[in-house]
């Protein structure tokens, strides 16, 4: 039986820190119930990003990445977000999961923007699921079409970020 990655193992992986620091963080999780980005942050100055990008993977390792082309697409869910925010936060509302959450897709890169924005704007529970960035800019393309948004544009944007 596997257990589930915990964000340490992946901020070790990529580098951020090495075990003997990750040790450290977990026994004074002990003492003090703060969250591990948190400690990681004040006792070796880890970058938000840093940990945000660790927790993006923990969460996509733990979720798979979604396949829009076998989704059905529920036009109800859709009307939930503008093409504004569907575009700025690189998400898209599939539609309602059997257990009455609404399922997201997301970009890796605009998840943790994304969540943020659900739990303070959405008056749902949101269940998020990873989708590849081209698939889904298509899908936003098909069900939040922007006129001025050309694929020139999306190229530069994509330099830029």
């Amino acid at each position: 039986m596997s257990h589930p990655i915990r964000i340490g193992e992946i901020l070790v992986e990529q580098g951020v820190l090495n075990d003997q620091q990750v040790f450290e963080i977990v026994q004074m999780q002990k003492r003090v119930q703060k969250p591990f980005g948190v400690l990681a942050e004040q006792m070796f100055d880890v970058t938000v990003d840093s940990i945000e990008n660790a927790w993006v993977e923990q969460y996509h390792r733990s979720t798979g990445t979604v396949d829009l082309e076998k989704c059905r697409i529920d036009e109800e869910a859709l009307r939930m977000i503008n093409r504004r925010q569907a575009w700025q936060f690189e998400m898209l509302p599939i539609g309602n999961e059997p257990t009455g959450e609404l399922l997201i897709a997301a970009s890796r890169r605009r998840l943790a923007r994304a969540v943020t924005f659900a739990t303070h704007k959405l008056d749902r529970v949101v269940f998020f699921r990873i989708a590849e960035s081209e698939q889904l800019r298509t899908f936003l393309r098909d069900h939040y079409p922007m006129p001025e948004v050309s694929d020139e544009l999306l190229e530069k944007v994509k330099e830029l970020s």
